[in-house]
């Protein structure tokens, strides 16, 4: 029987389960710690390639840029709706751009009350030495990784971001 086994008898399953959830806890923080500092890493990177510092650009800047050359017909709205911040956030972030002579704003022919966001000469050039800064420190964070590990990490980052949904 389980009950007269010795090794079970000497068990505090008290002790097993804060063991257990202790490490559980080092196994979960470890993992925000990773998370935090890969992102950390790779944001600081990809500013220090841009200039991002001296142009005054933070990350919503950079999203703002991928959702503008990759979105036909880009508004604010469309800015608003795929990063899920208020609308007064995109504003300011918009105003911003076009202070700093990187996008344009006109008129939707559909829709006089609607703006479509594009870049001007400047934000074209930024934006390709964006892409080519990512491109770099993609290589560089994938060095000495083969295809199924980064597939592996892909897969499972994208089910994390669906479990935070």
């Amino acid at each position: 029987m389980l009950h007269n086994a010795p090794l079970v008898d000497k068990i505090n399953y008290s002790n097993l389960i804060d063991i257990v959830n202790h490490y559980g806890f080092i196994m979960y923080t470890s993992l925000a710690n990773t998370l935090f500092t890969l992102m950390q890493n790779y944001r600081v990177t990809i500013r220090e390639a841009i200039n991002a510092g001296e142009l005054g650009l933070n990350a919503m800047h950079v999203r703002c840029f991928h959702i503008i050359a990759t979105t036909t017909q880009c508004t604010a709205n469309d800015i608003v709706n795929q990063t899920q911040r208020d609308k007064a956030q995109i504003a300011r972030l918009v105003k911003e751009l076009l202070a700093l002579n990187l996008i344009n704003k006109t008129a939707s022919e559909h829709d006089k009350r609607c703006f479509i966001l594009s870049f001007t000469s400047e934000g074209r050039t930024l934006y390709d030495k964006l892409l080519a800064a990512e491109q770099q420190v993609n290589a560089q964070m994938c060095k000495n990784l083969n295809s199924q590990q980064i597939n592996d990490f892909l897969h499972t980052a994208q089910q994390m971001i669906k479990n935070m949904d």
